[in-house]
């Protein structure tokens, strides 16, 4: 927990203590006069600049329980300070809080408006921690800190009264469903032989009192809760049993007190108010009566304590990212040095090695060009196989036409009618082409095939036909620049004449063969 400066004011004394990881061992009393601020002066100045938090412990003091209508963000900002201004013009020390909603069909909000009417009792001892410039959290009832005991003593009395001793008199707090409704500070003589008969009847005349204001009925069960801080009011609660058999009254004693809250006996006997300190310490209620400009210098420590906050975690994120640099820079060292260390002995197995290789036929610079080499005749030469692949599905498209004889060529002339080896009809060149510029591959692949219908009857109409289709499929092909069908089973040119009759070579009609020449484009 934050370490803070706890003070509690009264009309009798002022209480301060340090609260520091949880507790503090003890609390210092100043009488509340002039000498008492002095010497509260003295005291700041020998502490060091923490949050303060401040209990006020008064008469003075007013709370009002109302039903609102049900409103949300600004509008109800708007209507509860127009409430709060209309019933507390007197004092900037004042308070609005939730208390949950009506049963009702409106279901209206339902408010506790709490203020002290006398600020005069707080000035001097606020101003000597102003001057100090020590921020102040929070100003609070000390009805509202003593919500604290409910949690810590986890009470559920749907009524419950709580009962405790102050220097300026009696303290009765009432909570209804936990939360708190009403309190008073009645002034009794706690040192008369009547003492225990007084705060018996006190108890009683606040029954009657919270009857009055219709926060109970007198039908309903009321449950008492007396802190015994000093073990000075075990038989309150016996009178209580007697006189008041409706009223369930229970005691907590110092040494409960000091086992349920943490808090050690000698913290809690060093003041009246040290109790309440102490709940103060734990958790701070909701109802914080300090108005904007008292708590402005708590909101700087925060907004300070926030930017120290972030640089802190800032540093450490970068403390961090460095560490994590520096840590895979370290193994990337490490890494470098691995692979040098494999790479000096891969070249030491690697020499090892080639000491007993035979002696290489030339050197490296030979052998490096003759692969070039290679690889430039290898990407000049060309094969057969795709011109095959070409025929291969003509025949398949065809299947009346038998080839016998397939001749390829891969030259700058085409292949002749005879075949390979034959000299191909060489193409008038025309006087007006320009030469084949320097380097370039005039080589084309050309093919002969040689083939024959089957079957055939005689009917050299249909054979021709079956040919010129075959023809025209090896045309389409993208890869052909030029088909020519060199010979037909039967010379059909018109020019010629005829001769012989129709006895000679009948040994031949079962035939219709042909020829065929391909060639494809240059760039193939």
């Amino acid at each position: 927990m934050a370490e803070s400066l706890l003070i509690c004011v009264s009309a009798a004394q002022v209480s301060a203590a340090h609260w520091h990881g949880g507790h503090f061992s003890t609390c210092t009393v100043f009488e509340n006069d002039d000498n008492g601020v002095v010497a509260f002066k003295e005291f700041l100045q020998q502490s060091k600049r923490m949050p303060v938090k401040m209990i006020v412990d008064a008469v003075e003091e007013d709370y009002r329980f109302e039903s609102m209508p049900h409103s949300f963000g600004s509008d109800r900002s708007e209507m509860l300070n127009r409430k709060l201004k209309q019933h507390y013009r007197n004092t900037p020390y004042f308070s609005a809080r939730g208390q949950g909603r009506d049963t009702g069909k409106r279901r209206d909000d339902r408010y506790l408006f709490c203020a002290l009417t006398n600020p005069e009792l707080i000035t001097n001892w606020l101003k000597a921690v102003q001057e100090r410039d020590m921020p102040v959290v929070g100003i609070y009832l000390l009805p509202t800190v003593s919500a604290g005991l409910l949690d810590k003593l986890s009470l559920k009395q749907p009524n419950l009264l709580l009962v405790s001793l102050h220097n300026a008199g009696m303290r009765l707090t009432y909570f209804r469903d936990q939360k708190l409704r009403i309190s008073r500070l009645a002034r009794t003589d706690a040192r008369g032989p009547n003492a225990t008969k007084g705060y018996a009847e006190e108890i009683s005349n606040t029954r009657l009192y919270l009857h009055a204001l219709r926060v109970m009925t007198l039908d309903e069960h009321l449950s008492v809760l007396i802190v015994d801080r000093d073990d000075s009011l075990a038989e309150l609660v016996q009178s209580i049993a007697r006189d008041s058999p409706n009223i369930d009254c229970r005691r907590i004693d110092r040494q409960q007190i000091s086992n349920n809250l943490g808090m050690t006996v000698q913290a809690l006997e060093s003041s009246n108010d040290a109790l309440y300190l102490h709940l103060l310490g734990l958790r701070a209620p909701a109802n914080n009566l300090a108005p904007a400009p008292v708590t402005a210098s708590f909101r700087q420590h925060q907004l300070r304590r926030g930017l120290y906050t972030l640089t802190g975690l800032t540093t450490l994120t970068i403390a961090a990212w460095c560490g994590v640099n520096v840590y895979q820079i370290v193994d990337t060292g490490l890494d470098i040095d691995n692979a040098k260390r494999q790479t000096a002995e891969l070249q030491s197995q690697y020499l090892a090695a080639t000491r007993e290789f035979p002696a290489a036929p030339t050197n490296a610079e030979n052998l490096e060009r003759a692969v070039e080499i290679s690889k430039k005749i290898g990407a000049t030469t060309r094969s057969p196989e795709l011109m095959m692949e070409l025929l291969s599905e003509a025949l398949e498209q065809n299947p009346s036409i038998y080839m016998r004889l397939f001749g390829w060529k891969y030259d700058r002339s085409e292949i002749g009618a005879e075949g390979i080896g034959s000299k191909g009809t060489a193409p008038t060149a025309a006087t007006n082409m320009p030469p084949p510029p320097p380097g370039a591959d005039m080589r084309k692949q050309s093919a002969l095939i040689e083939g024959e219908v089957r079957p055939f009857r005689g009917d050299y109409r249909a054979a021709i036909e079956s040919i010129k289709t075959f023809a025209g499929t090896i045309s389409k092909r993208p890869e052909v620049a030029d088909v020519k069908i060199v010979k037909l089973p039967l010379d059909i040119n018109p020019t010629l004449s005829l001769s012989g009759n129709t006895t000679e070579n009948r040994d031949q009609i079962g035939k219709a063969e042909f020829k065929v020449v391909i060639v494809f484009k240059q760039s193939i």
